[in-house]
């Protein structure tokens, strides 16, 4: 191959580019130097994490063990950079067989424009020993631009920290005041299997309503256990979210009788610690594969059969804000699943959808009542 001088004067360029930027000097900051509660926790001093440490032998293990990855969970503040290096470690796998390292590890950066747009941003990024993103971004504002960084649904986060070019100022802001949303529930919830940690749907929804929410999904585990009930409590919140019933398929121990109880009974107990809170029930958005496979459907059409009896008795019992958000009105359709149980991006969309539908309708009568 013969070297002309223009390719070699590009060559070289390039080879500048990438040295310039690896070697430019960054000032790196640790967000928990700054502030105690990160965006969508409902505990202050937890680190990355989503349950404090006194629920440490009070949930069962598995749901201890998944409180620690950071799902849900977004870093605010204000920059004037022009780009922003990130680095973090986490303890388990980068990826899954079913969800990509982007979404179980990686982060995920939007920023808000002028009329309070959010827009994503690229970054490159490597996952190793130590996770590491590259964000170049547009020339701010001389007070800065407001971002949100999401953290890993799947994995935990630590020694998380901020790179901005030496001359640059940075903010890290506190949780908002307004009284969150608290979602209990399931795999889904937490953010199986979004692409990316923005496309969890509780991210999505919190965009949407520019409103925070504490994300209490535990894969496997949201089986509205009085245990994790107490907890979620402790929240004080404007409207906590039930969405559990993909984790309550009926077997010989969870029986009609078992599952209309763990329902009542959670519904009564949020209404008996916070009276004055609104609690929306959430169907089972069902299966793709539930027009094929008829043992399938049938387990999400009992479930949603049983919710809305149960939905039904406690209103005719004077139970006050009860809401309920049906299966018809999550919609999600055939190509919207993953691996026919878990949402891909397009389902993620289509749930929050449903979601900020219903949940704006609610917080409206608690902003006029």
């Amino acid at each position: 191959m013969r070297v002309t001088p223009s390719f070699l004067a590009l060559f070289l360029f390039s080879i500048s580019s990438i040295i310039s930027q690896q070697t430019e000097p960054y000032d790196w900051r640790d967000p928990l130097n700054s502030i105690d509660e990160i965006e969508g926790q409902g505990w202050s001093g937890i680190g990355y994490t989503r349950l404090p440490d006194k629920a440490e032998g009070v949930v069962r293990n598995p749901v201890w063990s998944l409180s620690r990855h950071a799902a849900g969970l977004a870093i605010r503040f204000t920059t004037d950079a022009d780009s922003l290096q990130i680095e973090y470690e986490v303890d388990g796998n980068h990826a899954m067989n079913h969800m990509p390292a982007t979404g179980v590890s990686g982060i995920d950066l939007y920023g808000k424009t002028d009329t309070d747009k959010w827009l994503w941003y690229r970054g490159k990024n490597t996952f190793g020993d130590k996770v590491q993103f590259h964000f170049k971004t547009e020339k701010s504002p001389p007070e800065g631009r407001e971002y949100q960084l999401y953290l890993p649904l799947y994995n935990n986060c630590k020694n998380l920290k901020i790179g901005i070019p030496e001359g640059s100022k940075i903010k890290f802001l506190p949780q908002r005041k307004e009284k969150p949303i608290v979602v209990y529930g399931t795999s889904i919830a937490q953010g199986a299997c979004a692409s990316r940690p923005g496309m969890a749907w509780t991210n999505i929804l919190g965009r949407k309503l520019d409103h925070p929410v504490v994300n209490l999904g535990f894969s496997g585990n949201g089986r509205l256990e009085p245990e994790v009930l107490d907890l979620v409590t402790e929240v004080d919140a404007a409207i906590y979210v039930l969405d559990c019933l993909p984790n309550l398929s009926p077997n010989e121990e969870r029986t009609e009788e078992e599952i209309k109880r763990r329902l009542r009974n959670s519904i009564l107990h949020i209404a008996d610690i916070r009276p004055k809170a609104r609690i929306l029930l959430a169907q089972h958005a069902g299966y793709s594969d539930g027009e094929v496979d008829s043992s399938r459907k049938a387990v999400y059409e009992s479930l949603n059969r049983w919710t809305s009896e149960v939905f039904v008795e406690l209103q005719r019992n004077g139970a006050r804000n009860l809401y309920l958000l049906s299966r018809s009105k999550i919609n999600l359709s055939n190509d919207a699943f993953v691996d026919g149980t878990h949402p891909t991006d397009l389902g993620m969309e289509q749930y929050a959808k449903a979601y900020e539908k219903k949940l704006n309708e609610i917080l409206q009568g608690i902003q006029t009542n």
